[in-house]
């Protein structure tokens, strides 16, 4: 996004969590501290931005101050997943089997965080979320305005349009963290139904982030053996690798913003199976360049799986529509979007977006 933003003629400035080295001894606490240092930061360099775009929990003290008549930059508040919705969802979804939140965090999250990133999202001079589920949610959940709403889909990279190679059949895989939001039980009570059809078939999860060993423990014995982690990867090379080296892409979150995994899959034409959850739907039309399943329908995703597996004309079919598909997703598309909320935030703002005598929007954000 940045280097398409400087295409442009604009000059993004990225902060990063290495960039505010106070507070890798205190993460308990940094998601209330980090917000008033945030704010320190920018006030000092405030001439050198015509706005800021925020994620979403550490926005609070910014919108703020700048409604109580700071002159600061306009705000855009970054959704990835709004934060409110997904401790919802996962409550939900704990009450299901599918996660599992302790008590304590259902009382520490609102208390520390997600008052902060609705607060935020209201005091913001404009809103990007990633998904049309989010914007509901803005609209109807938090009340706010449409018209102060951006709805922005990630896009892909020149270098994930690589032609795909004809591996063996039967290689299903998997990317993401071994969490319960990426669907951690939802994943091996699947395989098991997809085994139970075709024992040939195999699955590979790339960047797990947790020891073989634990990820393992959590499909049945009899499945362990169709089963390759790959904890971490050492560069995106080997990521590009994985994705040309499968049959199909399947992606069972309990809840997504924008995903990136998914876009690489099917921009390397990989059939993809994943949950009609979050920014997933605005990505993939189902039957036509993918197939969705609700998260907790364990035999409708295992169907799908199965389908594609034993059907290779359709598979192929998907597989093409996905690669057209994510060929209208591109970053530089995306950076348009953001820019459109730029001068909107501007606007909002009743400030000129860009000064006079100035060809360029500078833009500061927090990367997660």
């Amino acid at each position: 996004m940045a280097d398409c933003l400087r295409e442009l003629g604009h000059e993004p400035t990225l902060w990063f969590w290495d960039d505010f080295p106070q507070f890798r001894d205190c993460q308990r606490w940094a998601a209330l501290a980090f917000p008033l240092v945030l704010v320190r930061r920018i006030w000092k360099r405030r001439s050198d931005f015509d706005v800021v775009v925020i994620h979403e929990p550490s926005g609070f003290w910014y919108g703020l101050l700048r409604r109580l008549g700071w002159r600061l930059p306009p705000m855009i508040a970054m959704c990835h997943n709004v934060e409110s919705k997904l401790h919802r969802e996962m409550v939900v979804y704990t009450s299901q089997g599918l996660a599992s939140i302790p008590w304590l965090s259902r009382l520490k999250v609102p208390l520390f965080r997600t008052w902060q990133s609705d607060a935020a999202i209201r005091l913001a001079d404009h809103i990007i979320c990633l998904s049309s589920i989010d914007r509901e949610y803005l609209i109807r959940g938090l009340r706010v305005p449409s018209e102060r709403i951006t709805l922005m889909i990630n896009g892909v990279s020149p270098e994930s349009f690589w032609a795909k190679r004809n591996p063996a059949s039967g290689r299903v895989l998997f990317v993401g963290g071994w969490i319960a939001v990426k669907g951690r039980r939802v994943l091996p009570c699947l395989w098991s139904r997809v085994r139970a059809r075709i024992s040939t078939a195999t699955l590979t999860i790339v960047g797990a982030g947790q020891p073989a060993e634990t990820v393992l423990q959590d499909f049945a014995s009899e499945d362990r053996r169709s089963v390759t982690v790959i904890s971490r990867l050492t560069s995106e090379l080997e990521l590009l690798a994985q994705y040309a080296d499968h049959d199909l892409f399947l992606q069972p979150s309990l809840s997504e913003g924008s995903s990136l995994a998914l876009l690489e899959a099917m921009a390397f034409g990989l059939p993809v199976v994943t949950t009609a959850v979050g920014g997933n739907p605005d990505i993939v039309s189902d039957g036509v360049d993918g197939l969705l399943f609700a998260p907790a329908d364990f035999d409708q995703g295992a169907a799908h799986v199965c389908r594609l597996l034993e059907d290779p004309a359709m598979a192929a079919r998907l597989g093409r529509a996905a690669r057209q598909r994510a060929q209208t997703l591109i970053w530089q598309r995306s950076c348009q979007v953001l820019v459109s909320a730029m001068k909107a935030a501007g606007a909002q703002a009743q400030r000129p977006l860009v000064r006079e005598g100035q060809d360029r929007a500078n833009t500061i954000r927090r990367g997660r």
